[in-house]
């Protein structure tokens, strides 16, 4: 039975369905995998349909976010496709000095050590941005290296072993993407525009 055919039931039955208490999960289920419009589900819902639309986009459940969670998260058979060719062409050992230079400034020089560096009182000298910079290059170099040659036993050691001495006490990561996600969905839709 489908989340609309279950609600439909409940409906029947008398429950006073809420819009209010649909969670994004219910909402982009109904939405997105049993392809329900916003008319449908006002009608279901017992309220306008400019209520489900702002309701749907507030939570960004969208068809256009659905597009590209398939193609950046690889849900489909062609996004599968696509994410394998991207990490064949990248993921080689003539990209490395290309990787480990993106990923020090993404991960490290674009970030709170260039304000310590920018700052008046020059916390961080230039000699002292070189040093740094070459080191995270070269260990990312190394860290990427492991990557693309699969050499998963020292990677798996080389994680483990660092985490337990060193980074076990330390906050727990939360991803952040420093604004990837937005620059790709702004340069799809350019390029659609074109």
């Amino acid at each position: 039975m489908s989340l609309y055919e279950e609600l439909i039931e409940r409906k029947n039955d008398g429950e006073v369905l809420k819009v209010e208490d649909l969670s994004a999960e219910e909402l982009t289920k109904l939405y997105i995998e049993e392809e329900k419009t916003d008319r449908i589900l006002a009608d279901l819902f017992d309220v306008k349909q400019s209520k489900i639309t702002y309701r749907r986009r507030k939570l960004g459940i969208t068809l256009r976010n659905e597009m590209l969670n398939e193609i950046l998260l690889g849900k489909s058979e062609k996004a599968k496709e696509m994410n394998s060719k991207a990490k064949s062409q990248i993921l080689n050992a003539e990209n490395l000095n290309m990787i480990s230079k993106a990923i020090t400034h993404f991960a490290f020089r674009n970030g709170p050590v260039e304000n310590m560096h920018a700052h008046p009182n020059n916390q961080l000298s230039e000699e002292d941005m070189k040093v740094l910079n070459k080191f995270m290059v070269n260990r990312l170099a190394y860290v990427f290296t492991l990557i693309i040659e699969e050499r998963w036993l020292e990677f798996d050691h080389l994680v483990r072993h660092i985490d337990w001495m060193f980074g076990h006490g330390w906050d727990e990561a939360e991803p952040d993407d420093g604004g990837t996600r937005e620059l790709i969905e702004m340069m799809i839709k350019d390029k659609k525009l074109k």
